[in-house]
């Protein structure tokens, strides 16, 4: 079990531990904390809308997010379900531009936020502070061609395995759960819910995977990379 982040200083220690918050120097940390305000979502509530101004970056400190995009029948598809240490909205406000997908809180959910007044204050006083922002747009663009790359695979097994796999990855947990239900990964998968719990049952079975409630954990990545292929 996770335990609820109240404060800002502690949501900090956490993005501090991990994704692109963690990987910058210790005095762009000190700049950025200063500017730092803690959001709390509850499940299903959005943090922006497709077409919306930008209003802010924001970095998940705990619980998990859906990431949607319109698709051209006029419904949202969830291609990224994202936990601690991802960071999202620069694109939108670097770029001047309108929001190019929705987020949702998937559960309740703590993030830390940096308004757009303030990240142009910032990077007005220090233009290097742009190669930092650079780094976080140079990561999501790898998250999404990733998720491409997975529903480009057409055997199931092997997109299941990949996909697993790249859950896993964005959801640093310490009990390792991945808490996202079948019928949602199904849809992030792009197959039916009968042929994902049938693949399931069967990684299951096997020892590659654990079941419960509404989640799922990896328990052997190494047997999972080699359905992949890897």
């Amino acid at each position: 079990m996770t335990t609820n982040v109240s404060d800002l200083d502690g949501a900090l220690r956490i993005l501090q531990s991990r994704g692109w918050f963690s990987e910058r120097s210790k005095e762009t940390q000190r700049r950025l904390a200063d500017i730092a305000k803690l959001r709390t979502f509850g499940t299903h509530q959005p943090i922006y809308l497709t077409g919306e101004a930008p209003n802010g970056i924001f970095g998940l400190v705990q619980g998990s997010i859906n990431i949607a995009f319109p698709r051209n029948d006029g419904e949202d598809y969830i291609a990224h379900h994202a936990g601690s240490g991802f960071w999202v909205g620069d694109l939108a406000l670097f770029a001047k531009g309108p929001r190019l997908v929705s987020i949702h809180a998937a559960e309740p959910t703590t993030m830390v936020q940096f308004r757009p007044r303030d990240v142009a204050r910032l990077v007005r006083e220090d233009p290097k502070l742009h190669t930092d922002f650079y780094a976080l747009t140079y990561e999501n663009f790898r998250t999404a061609l990733s998720v491409v790359a997975n529903l480009a695979i057409i055997s199931i097994d092997k997109r299941v395995a990949d996909r697993l796999l790249l859950e896993a990855a964005a959801h640093p947990n310490a009990d390792d759960w991945i808490q996202i239900s079948q019928p949602d990964l199904a849809q992030l998968l792009a197959v039916s819910l009968p042929t994902l719990r049938r693949t399931i049952k069967r990684f299951a079975n096997a020892g590659l995977v654990e079941q419960g409630y509404g989640r799922l954990k990896v328990i052997d990545r190494k047997r999972l990379q080699d359905v992949c292929g890897v």
